[in-house]
Formats: C-alpha cells, sequence, structure tokens
C-alpha cells in the first residue's frame, strides 16, 4: 500500500503530518505507528526549519510484516541543512535527528538533497 500527503512549509506542519498518520491506527502496531509519527514529525520539522519554503511531502510504503517505507521531501539542495542540522545533539537542539537515528531501522538522505528516507517496524534497530 502506498500513500502520499503533502503539507504546507508552516509552524503547523509537523501536527498535521502527526494527525495525518492516525488513518493507520487499524493498520499498524501501536509502537510502530507511535515511532512513524515521532520520525515523520521531527523530519517535517526539519523540513519547515530548513528547507527552501515549498510543499512538503511524505511518500509511504506499508508492506508485510508492518514494515513501513517513508520519504520526506522538501525540494532542497541541502545545502543549508548540511551547515544547520546535527546528529550531535546539544543544549540548543539537534535532537531530531537523533532520535531518527534511534527509532528507525534505516534512514539516509539522498545525496545533494534534503529528501530524507527511512524505514520503520515492529524490530527497532539493535
Amino acid at each position: 500500500m502506498q500513500f502520499s500527503f503533502q503539507f504546507p512549509p508552516a509552524e503547523d506542519a509537523p501536527a498535521q503530518a502527526r494527525a495525518a498518520l492516525e488513518v493507520f491506527d487499524q493498520i499498524l502496531a501501536p509502537d510502530v505507528l507511535e515511532d512513524l509519527q515521532l520520525v515523520v514529525s521531527e523530519l517535517v520539522t526539519n523540513s519547515v526549519k530548513f528547507g527552501p519554503r515549498r510543499p512538503i511531502t511524505l511518500a509511504l510504503s506499508i508492506g508485510d510484516g508492518g514494515i513501513v517505507q517513508g520519504e520526506v521531501i522538501d525540494q532542497g539542495d541541502g545545502e543549508r541543512a548540511k551547515v544547520e542540522m546535527s546528529i550531535e545533539p546539544t543544549v540548543d537542539g539537534g535532537w531530531g535527528l537523533h532520535l531518527v537515528d534511534q527509532v528507525a531501522m534505516r534512514w539516509g538522505v539522498h545525496e545533494g538533497s534534503t529528501h530524507v528516507w527511512f524505514e520503520i517496524g515492529p524490530n527497532r534497530k539493535p
């Protein structure tokens, strides 16, 4: 099953994204849905903060065994994000990608973009 959502690059986009994911409450295990909401919220937040102020797309595919593959796309080139985003949390921020790294089975960024992909499932990364 494949799904696609689009959100404006506004402050409430992360909340809109979390709310949109509620449609999966009968399809995904509660802990997987919770992880999905966390990862999507953090990635959409980064798109709002660091992206080029263009619509944000969330594409999801739900496969066998409850594995969710997703992408958050904000049409950025990744240059500003390289400077301002960090996987190492600090007092001032940086916790978003740290949380994504802890929750997602796998994740990454397509080179030269802010197109972030992830996989979430019932078995978190060891």
